[in-house]
């Protein structure tokens, strides 16, 4: 539903039969973000964490960043792809035939099967994208939803085989789950300067939220105050929306006919960078890390316990879907709130 207006319904995934190749899922959608500099970091003191200061001068080469989270398509489809080529397992290192998915030892993300919540099923042999229960009783296809449940193993996998699927070299090493160096020319997760550059830097100040605003309403994002937004008013959780359904041609709630989104984009111009769905970055977490920072293209901490996300979600208040609020947890978490979009490096 990315612009176009009103109550329609979203069509299913088209899966292809069991015994046939599954389709390429084609290149994500993504804004180039030209070379240069930006101040990171929280300017205020209004509100935030002590973890978002301080402000520090960042130079970055040019890139290009996900338009919008992945959605459940997408990530059906490269898992189909994974399946085909034997890449997938369960938690004994069997080959993969339902339930929770796990390649190279580690999870990367659930099924309806697994975890109340996924928008996603297994079933003949195939990834399959849910339908769900919404406004006056309609069902609305869940494919142009951001995924959930997906671990930063998973995004970090769904990156890989993208690559491949599109001929590019994989950024990471999946017996050490470091990054490649010199990074290879395919997709990746943006580092955590590479997301709040996207998301706050109009090209003289940093704005707060990613919307192109220092305000947030029901118009701009999908979060919660005081209720959830959960626009097309899905009966369970999670409330996520279609990304990109704040672009100013979608009602903000399908129950209020007279209230219209805003063309919320981010500086560069995408879509969902605040809530919807939290989105792994590259970066380990660390506190401090922003008191030694390196000031070209920064790629956080070289170890941690935990990694960044950033963004907020449809189940968090609007202080966590500033820009530079900055969210941590295991490599190993999946949640109802947890997605992620690709960055990719530009002239590789």
């Amino acid at each position: 539903m990315r612009g176009k207006a009103g109550i329609l319904l979203l069509l299913a995934i088209a899966v292809p039969a069991v015994g046939c190749a599954p389709r390429a899922t084609p290149p994500p959608e993504t804004v180039d973000v030209p070379a240069g500099w930006f101040e990171m970091g929280r300017p205020y003191d209004s509100d935030g964490h002590s973890d978002e200061a301080p402000v520090h001068n960042v130079y970055l080469d040019n890139y290009a960043i996900g338009k919008y989270p992945v959605t459940n398509r997408e990530f059906a489809g490269v898992l189909n792809w994974a399946l085909a080529k034997g890449r997938l397992q369960d938690d004994v290192g069997n080959a993969y035939n339902g339930g929770k998915v796990f390649a190279y030892g580690k999870p990367l993300a659930d099924t309806l099967a697994s975890a109340h919540g996924s928008q996603i099923s297994f079933g003949a042999g195939q990834f399959e994208v849910l339908s769900r229960t919404g406004y006056n009783g309609e069902e609305f296809s869940m494919d142009e939803h951001p995924v959930v449940l997906v671990t930063w193993y998973g995004a970090v996998a769904y990156c890989n085989w993208l690559s491949e699927m599109h001929r590019l070299r994989p950024c990471y090493d999946t017996e050490t789950w470091d990054r490649l160096r010199p990074v290879p020319n395919g997709y990746r997760l943006p580092t955590e300067a590479e997301w709040e550059r996207a998301a706050a830097w109009d090209g003289q100040r940093h704005q707060r939220y990613g919307v192109g605003s220092d305000t947030l309403d029901f118009t701009q994002a999908n979060f919660f105050e005081s209720d959830y937004a959960n626009p097309l008013r899905l009966t369970s959780m999670p409330y996520t929306s279609p990304v990109g359904w704040y672009n100013g041609g979608n009602l903000a709630q399908l129950t209020v006919s007279s209230v219209w989104t805003q063309n919320a984009v981010s500086p560069v111009g995408c879509y969902d960078m605040a809530g919807n769905v939290w989105e792994w970055c590259h970066d380990w977490y660390d506190a401090e890390y922003y008191a030694r920072s390196g000031l070209a293209n920064p790629t956080g901490p070289e170890t941690g316990a935990h990694r960044v996300g950033r963004g907020g979600s449809w189940r968090y208040a609007s202080d966590h879907c500033r820009a530079a609020d900055r969210y941590w947890n295991w490599a190993e978490y999946h949640s109802r709130y947890q997605g992620f979009r690709v960055a990719i490096f530009l002239n590789r």
